[in-house]
């Protein structure tokens, strides 16, 4: 029997995940620890562990339901995604090992749901990630959460902002050399970060601030649920590409790997 078919979402609470270790950048690592130290199948913060990927809860989620996938942090692991910390670290190599890891988080958001097409989640990444390592988000579509307090926490996952798995992978299928490197173009990344409107994904109202966003989002009755999925082909089926990913040019790859040489060359860490 296929164990995703068992899996029930019970959010955990706060003080059942991992003590900071150290900064709080390291958050997703410390979590990928206690993965690997805990072989039981029975801690609060995980969802679903495979061999190479583990599912885990969202410590301040955005929605009624909000998940993370990573690739897990052992030695042995065969995953090409291990030492992925984000977007631009990914080329045309990955493309297999990513589309695994898509189609899992696909079938765990379908689990999850109850909904074959999984239409009541977004599957995908922050183009600008505010932690490492690469982590993917299965986040419901609601939005609909007390850790949803500011602006940014609804941009994030409203707008271009957030990639879709099958942006990724249409970005990486359009590759011409295997080993380019993603580019997430940053400054327009952020722009869409500090511009885009606050408004309904169900009607397009536009919010004067985030309470009334909250407010709003709690009554309105549109039928359609969001689905950012459908974002990745239009009307006539043609392949869509997120317009904040690009690909690293030779020059930069060459001034980056000789800053590399002189960093050791000094002996820095």
């Amino acid at each position: 029997m296929d164990r995703l078919l068992e899996l029930s979402y019970v959010a955990p609470t706060k003080d059942q995940f991992p003590l900071q270790s150290s900064s709080w950048r390291n958050a997703l690592y410390d979590i990928l620890s206690t993965v690997e130290a805990n072989v039981a199948d029975n801690n609060a913060i995980i969802l679903f562990r495979h061999s190479k990927f583990v599912c885990t809860y969202d410590k301040f989620p955005k929605a009624k339901h909000h998940l993370l996938l990573m690739c897990r942090n052992y030695s042995t692991n065969p995953s090409c995604l291990m030492n992925v910390k984000s977007l631009n670290d990914l080329t045309k190599k990955h493309l297999d090992e990513l589309r695994e890891f898509h189609n899992l988080a696909r079938r765990i958001a379908a689990a999850i749901s109850g909904d074959a097409y999984q239409n009541s989640f977004k599957i995908g990444y922050h183009s600008i990630p505010s932690l490492h390592p690469l982590h993917l988000h299965i986040v419901s579509s609601d939005l609909d959460s007390p850790c949803v307090t500011t602006r940014k926490h609804i941009v994030s996952f409203s707008s271009d902002f957030f990639v879709t798995a099958d942006e990724v992978e249409n970005h990486l299928e359009s590759a011409f050399v295997d080993s380019l490197p993603v580019a997430v173009r940053a400054q327009r990344a952020q722009d869409v970060l500090d511009s885009y409107p606050l408004k309904c994904q169900y009607c397009s109202r536009s919010a004067l601030n985030v309470p009334d966003f909250k407010r709003h989002n709690q009554i309105c009755l549109k039928a359609k649920t969001p689905n950012k999925e459908e974002r990745a082909h239009n009307d006539n089926g043609h392949v869509q590409l997120n317009s904040l990913l690009g690909w690293t040019s030779k020059r930069d790859l060459t001034q980056n790997h000789r800053a590399s040489g002189r960093k050791r060359s000094r002996g820095d860490s």
